[in-house]
């Protein structure tokens, strides 16, 4: 369900924002900053929740190493089309969460990252654990592990509309909005794509998956639980970013 949610999303995904190259840049800006203070010798990373390449294309601008992968194979081939235009290049995998290391095998990283709320998509503790243990495999001692997710609190109830916004474009106008229907601790979600071109009837794209609304708190005590580090929560992104160390071997 995750994969061909973000597989029909992929060619619409840079609407989410006013301005995705405006985005890229500074969210690349607030990771490179973040990443040189708590991993100073950190070069290679793995986006293992790259979709169409935000966070990928801001750190390669800035001389990342930066492999991406995710569950869609259409938002990453659109990723390193979109690093291709830009003069870089960016290689690609097609992974899920929680097989990470028989794709990318093991400690071949200096950092993990995961961002845009990718966690959530998994429904129960232990598949976020397993995910989180694979991650772990991933990085050498001493990497690292950067996740951003929504600051979800008490679970909502009924249905609720989050809207986008208009995005005006060669193509036409553009509103985007999301329904979450909530179903106790999960959600399902609706995102919601009207289209308009001149002198042509609107057209709706709908896009549907569910979403896990999983507390950064228990999201921390899981990441332990996984065998993280120095795990905490950092504010000034724009979402809640956790992160954690994997612990140096022993002399």
């Amino acid at each position: 369900m995750t994969q061909g949610f973000y597989d029909g999303l992929a060619p619409y995904y840079h609407l989410i924002f006013e301005d995705w190259q405006a985005s890229i840049d500074r969210q690349g800006s607030w990771l490179e900053a973040f990443i040189r203070g708590e991993w100073p010798g950190a070069r290679t990373v793995l986006d293992a929740a790259a979709g169409i390449g935000t966070q990928a294309l801001g750190l390669l601008a800035r001389g990342f190493r930066v492999t991406a992968s995710d569950l869609s194979p259409v938002a990453v081939a659109r990723a390193a089309e979109e690093a291709r235009r830009r003069g870089l290049q960016l290689p690609t995998a097609v992974a899920d969460l929680r097989a990470l290391s028989a794709v990318h095998g093991g400690g071949a990283f200096d950092l993990v990252i995961a961002c845009d709320n990718a966690l959530p998509h998994l429904l129960t503790d232990d598949e976020l654990l397993a995910a989180l243990r694979e991650c772990l495999r991933c990085v050498r001692p001493g990497g690292g592990l950067l996740v951003s997710v929504r600051d979800y609190a008490e679970p909502g109830s009924g249905s609720q509309i989050h809207p986008y916004g208009v995005r005006r474009t060669p193509q036409g106008r553009f509103v985007l909005f999301q329904v979450w229907d909530w179903d106790g601790p999960h959600y399902d979600l609706s995102f919601y794509i009207v289209h308009e071109a001149d002198g042509a009837a609107p057209v709706t794209h709908v896009f549907r998956d569910r979403y896990h609304a999983v507390p950064p708190a228990r999201l921390l005590e899981l990441m332990r639980a996984a065998g993280w580090e120095r795990v905490r929560r950092v504010e000034g992104f724009y979402q809640p970013v956790l992160v954690g160390t994997k612990a140096q071997e022993a002399a």
